[in-house]
């Protein structure tokens, strides 16, 4: 049982996770040397509105493509291999690894397409089909893998969570954790604001499609907080993976669970002013403490039941 709780990656999924990107950019270098003496040398990897305007040799690009595609993708395709991560958020992770990749692939063989034929690089732009057509096709295959990815059943989370209630009863109840964000319309009005204009951003420019669309996917994360807790340590992670905040419940002099107004704080997502740190996701329930050292902290509790009932665990720690 020790040596299985002690595992944090799921082995098939993790091969997955690194053979998948490596070959998709060994498939694109062995496809795209197909058109070596049907495109400029050097070829164009960065282009404005006048056309090209950073060049790059022909081995250059495929050796740099594919090597960006092999390692981008196996770090995005990652977390979908954790073990300690829960299942839904693995199944996300490993579909939005694999789109990812695909969709690096795409800007990768657009940029190269759109050379085919032209005598200097200097001329070229990006094509905007298979750009189109690629990125459309990464994402129904990033949805089509995130349905269809079924984590291993192996130990988990849950298994030591149950383990720990039969044994320790008293620190099974103090040991959980909860997810807090903003309200679905925020996300929905975040969507709607960002998906058009990158849409139309990759008729300029599919780098800056790509920026904007990571842009809004990093403020969707800061608008998600999962918040672990337990009598040694409270951790909370922005999006369920950065972290941005962790203490000692020992520590704690002074908590209360009261509803706030993210404004009072300077507004949504992680804030620091001095020796008071927030981290809020939406106005409304809320755990506030104050550490020794005088710091004070303020973040999401979800609900009443789950701010009070992490109050209490404080409280016990630290004997407040």
């Amino acid at each position: 049982m020790a040596s299985r709780t002690e595992q944090r990656w799921d082995r098939r999924a993790l091969r997955f996770a690194l053979m998948f990107p490596a070959l998709l950019g060994a498939g694109f270098a062995l496809a795209a040397f197909t058109f070596r003496g049907r495109v400029p040398e050097p070829v164009a990897w960065l282009w404005d509105a006048d056309g090209g305007r950073a060049f790059v040799s022909f081995a250059g690009y495929l050796a740099g493509g594919a090597g960006l595609v092999a390692i981008a993708g196996a770090l995005a395709c990652l977390p979908g291999a954790l073990l300690t991560r829960p299942p839904i958020a693995r199944r996300i992770t490993m579909g939005g690894g694999v789109g990812f990749a695909l969709f690096l692939t795409t800007v990768l063989a657009a940029g190269l397409m759109g050379q085919v034929g032209v005598a200097d690089a200097r001329e070229s732009r990006p094509d905007p089909i298979v750009l189109a057509m690629g990125s459309g096709a990464a994402l129904a295959l990033a949805v089509v893998m995130m349905l269809a990815f079924k984590p291993d059943e192996q130990w988990s989370p849950k298994d030591e969570a149950a383990l720990l209630a039969e044994l320790e009863p008293e620190r099974a109840r103090s040991t959980f954790g909860y997810w807090a964000h903003a309200r679905s319309s925020v996300f929905v009005m975040l969507g709607v604001l960002v998906v058009p204009v990158s849409l139309l951003l990759v008729l300029i420019s599919a780098w800056l499609s790509a920026l904007l669309a990571l842009v809004g996917l990093v403020a969707a994360g800061s608008l998600m907080l999962h918040v672990s807790v337990s009598p040694e340590r409270v951790r909370l992670r922005a999006g369920g993976l950065v972290p941005v905040l962790s203490f000692a419940p020992e520590r704690v002099l002074r908590a209360s669970s009261r509803d706030v107004a993210a404004r009072e704080f300077g507004g949504w997502g992680y804030r620091r002013r001095g020796a008071d740190i927030s981290v809020l996701v939406a106005s409304g329930r809320a755990v506030q403490v104050v550490l020794d050292g005088g710091r004070r902290c303020t973040f999401s509790g979800r609900d009443a039941e789950t701010s009070q009932r992490v109050v209490e665990v404080l409280r016990a720690a630290s004997g407040a």
